[in-house]
């Protein structure tokens, strides 16, 4: 009994879940739904291009927006940190399928390709903080804190607290790479660092542009109790956020082994090897995984 309780400690109690290790690292540069699981599509390229271009050029027009006064304290809002963080996880995954587009019409294909897929660590640990940290943002500020601003509905609004959760929720339909169900640390990693933040600002006498000593009505610091229990709240919140897109994950792999698997074993016969090495043995192999 103790030899199997101890096993059981060794194979869960680990850091395995939390790792940022994937194979195939191409997972991170095509679309769950293409036949071609080795290279991104021209397609798909466009897809990663146009997703960067609708962040950066909404990152750009959140700062050029704000008043005079408003710009220097464009980073200490939670929503900026957030949008940063989409417009960064956009960058490096256009990075990534643009340099394999470009690597597979190269001589040194192979040797270019490696290099550039190397970034899909930096970009993994962007994406799964992001996307529950937009998604945490839309629901927390038209719950909570739009009618407490007294603020107006407009498109930069919206685009701040809105288009990114939406972005963000097509872009986890449409990528093959996989949630990581114990990566929820990541985002309350943030969600802590931003916490400590607020603390310092108000602590230091930082004030918003308005003039106000609370970043947001619902970080009043000096209601300690209430707004740490509103802080811990917001990060079980987050947690289940992230629990969403794990599920969302899963349900992608089911619809992708129900409706394209199928059609990719039946147009390419393979070998007892390749069939190992299929896209159906790496979706079972994903759908059965503890960790993803």
């Amino acid at each position: 009994m103790r030899t199997i309780l101890t096993q059981s400690c060794k194979k869960h109690l680990t850091l395995k879940p939390f790792n940022l290790k994937h194979e195939p690292s191409t997972d991170f540069i095509i679309s769950q739904w293409q036949c071609d699981r080795t290279s991104p599509t021209i397609a798909y390229g466009f897809y990663r291009i146009s997703m960067f271009v609708i962040f950066f050029v909404s990152w750009i027009f959140t700062y050029l927006k704000e008043s005079p006064a408003g710009k220097p304290r464009w980073p200490i809002y939670l929503t900026n940190w957030g949008f940063t963080l989409c417009l960064i996880q956009s960058l490096l995954c256009s990075v990534m399928v643009v340099g394999s587009l470009l690597g597979d019409r190269l001589a040194s294909k192979n040797s270019f390709k490696e290099k550039v897929l190397k970034l899909y660590r930096v970009y993994w640990i962007t994406n799964v903080t992001a996307t529950p940290v937009a998604f945490t943002i839309s629901i927390i500020y038209w719950s909570l804190i739009f009618k407490a601003e007294g603020a107006n509905f407009t498109a930069m609004n919206f685009i701040v607290h809105g288009l990114n959760s939406i972005v963000v929720l097509l872009d986890l339909c449409i990528v093959c790479h996989p949630v990581k169900i114990f990566h929820f640390i990541y985002p309350l990693l943030l969600a802590l660092c931003y916490t400590i933040f607020s603390i310092t600002f108000y602590v230091a006498g930082g004030t918003t542009k308005t003039g106000s000593r609370y970043i947001y009505p619902i970080l009043k610091w000096d209601q300690p109790g209430r707004t740490t229990g509103i802080c811990a709240g917001v990060m079980v919140l987050m947690i289940f956020l992230h629990l969403f897109t794990f599920l969302l994950y899963k349900l992608r792999m089911r619809l992708y082994m129900r409706f394209v698997c199928p059609k990719i074993d039946l147009s390419c016969p393979l070998s007892e090897k390749e069939q190992n090495e299929s896209p159906r043995s790496n979706a079972d192999e994903a759908l059965g995984n503890d960790y993803v």
